[in-house]
Parts: C-alpha cells; structure tokens; sequence
C-alpha cells in the first residue's frame, strides 16, 4: 500500500515538475530516474524557448541550492552549471542513492532567455523524484 502510494506520489510530482504554462516563453523537462542502491544516478534537466525566443549564450545557467528533502539520497554539488547545446540548456545532477524509496530533490533554476532584443533573467523552481530500487 506504501509503495502504491509513493509511486502516485512521485507521479505527481513529475507532472508538476515538467509542466509549464503556456504563456511562459521557455519550458522544462525534467527527468525523475530510477535508480540502483548505492549507484550514482543522474537527473537530466533542459529548458527551451519557445518561439520567438532564444536561450541566451552568454548567461551562467545554473540550478542552485541543490537538496535532497530527506537523506535517502545525497545530492553530488548544491551548484550545478549549465551547457547551452542545440538552443537548450541541459543541466546534469549527480545523486548517490542511499535508502530505497521514493525522494524528491530540489532547487532553483537560475537562468536567462532573450527575444533578440531584451535579455531576461528568471528564476523557477526545480523539482525531480529520485525512485531508489535494491
């Protein structure tokens, strides 16, 4: 019944992660893994323009104050950078899984889009479900 209820959880959390409106000139995508006891996993996160718009080149995109919500994972660096690759910005945390189990890690995505003639800086929450297996 526990596991049950994390798995809806951690779906939940998914949607909610990956979800941008409509109006908002950049979505995200965030990868909630599944990961082996011990073993390092990676979520892989990217944002995109949409049209009209582009991911500024020039900007240090970073997801910043990294952490797991409880200790079945630890989260590699609280600072992760960045690369701009094909018009996203793809970003790679590191988690070292400790407890098997459902865990929600977080942050802040830092990070600047631009219309070829106003930079903009934002700022969005990030969230990703790290699902721990034996």
């Amino acid at each position: 019944m526990f596991a049950a209820a994390a798995l809806v959880a951690a779906a939940a959390v998914a949607a909610a992660s990956t979800a941008t409106p409509a109006d908002r000139p950049f979505v995200f995508t965030v990868d909630n893994p599944t990961a082996k006891l011990g073993s390092t996993a990676v979520i892989v996160a990217t944002i995109a323009a949409r049209d009209g718009f582009r991911i500024t080149d020039s900007y240090r995109h970073r997801i910043q104050g990294l952490a797991a919500l409880d200790d079945g994972v630890d989260v590699a660096r609280k600072v992760v950078r960045g690369t701009v690759q094909d018009g996203r910005v793809v970003f790679r945390v590191e988690v070292v899984p400790k407890r098997v189990g459902v865990h929600q890690v977080v942050g802040v995505f830092r990070f600047s889009i631009n219309n070829g003639q106003q930079l903009d800086i934002k700022a969005a929450p990030f969230e990703s479900t790290v699902t721990v297996i034996e």
